[in-house]
């Protein structure tokens, strides 16, 4: 399996699991492993050749309509699920993966990025950078992934989740989001 964005196939050998073609992107400076490709879904380009970032936010954990997704977590909170952001980025993108729940062809499933700029005191910020997954999403019909491109400004410190939104019911199996952005 080859390093997205690197036109060389390599494949982790080295003590720390990165890829060479890593080195000038965030995924170094992080130490984070290679990001596959993404069942065709293509993130956006950097912006101005700028370094290109990633946030995982994932839980085995049901999920209920309006709750928060975080590292592992996921409830009505929005700050027991959020996570900071180091330094002025752009978000450029956001995938949704729905996994082995099961939505019938009526289902919608949208995971928005939200924001605090005060600590988390006042109700989170709707970015409007939004995935949908729409169904069927069945064993035979898998439909579990989404994805959208963007624009949108962040600071540093602003705390950032994912509002999961079902329209009704949960996901009993979670979800996973990776959120695109880049430092300028």
């Amino acid at each position: 399996m080859g390093c997205r964005g690197c036109n060389q196939g390599h494949h982790h050998t080295n003590a720390n699991n990165m890829c060479g073609c890593e080195k000038n992107k965030c995924f170094f400076r992080f130490k984070a492993p290679c990001v596959p490709e993404m069942n065709g879904v293509i993130p956006p380009p950097p912006i101005n050749s700028s370094k290109v970032c990633e946030i995982y936010l994932a839980t085995d954990e049901a999920i209920a309509n309006g709750q928060y997704l975080g590292l592992g977590t996921a409830s009505a909170i929005f700050t027991r699920n959020t996570v900071v952001i180091p330094e002025n980025a752009i978000i450029t993108g956001i995938v949704l993966n729905v996994r082995d729940n099961t939505l019938t062809a009526a289902d919608t499933v949208t995971a928005e990025v939200v924001i605090s700029r005060s600590c988390g005191f006042t109700d989170p910020i709707s970015t409007g950078v939004i995935a949908t997954v729409t169904g069927p999403n069945t064993a035979e019909n898998p439909n579990c992934c989404g994805s959208a491109t963007a624009s949108y400004p962040i600071n540093k410190c602003d705390l950032l989740s994912v509002r999961i939104v079902t329209g009704d019911g949960a996901l009993p199996f979670g979800a996973a989001v990776t959120i695109m952005y880049v430092l300028p």
